[in-house]
């Protein structure tokens, strides 16, 4: 079975809403997008999701941790 190109790029903004809850707004001019996705100990500890778009869709993201705003992963 072959997925063309636009279902691909369907399939991962669908997974990034269903998994983070995260709304993905569709033909951004940007290239990429930081969501909070929690925050804890005053602000000590935070977990970011980073978007990457192309032609105004989601073409890849990350989930980075911070811990006193230094990136661990």
């Amino acid at each position: 079975m072959s997925l063309s190109k636009e279902n691909f790029l369907h399939l991962i903004t669908a997974e990034i809403e269903e998994t983070y809850g995260v709304i993905i707004p569709e033909h951004t001019k940007k290239e990429k997008l930081i969501f909070p996705l929690s925050r804890s100990l005053f602000g000590i500890y935070q977990k970011k999701l980073y978007v990457s778009f192309i032609s105004g869709r989601a073409v890849d993201y990350k989930v980075h941790h911070f811990i006193f705003n230094v990136k661990i992963s």
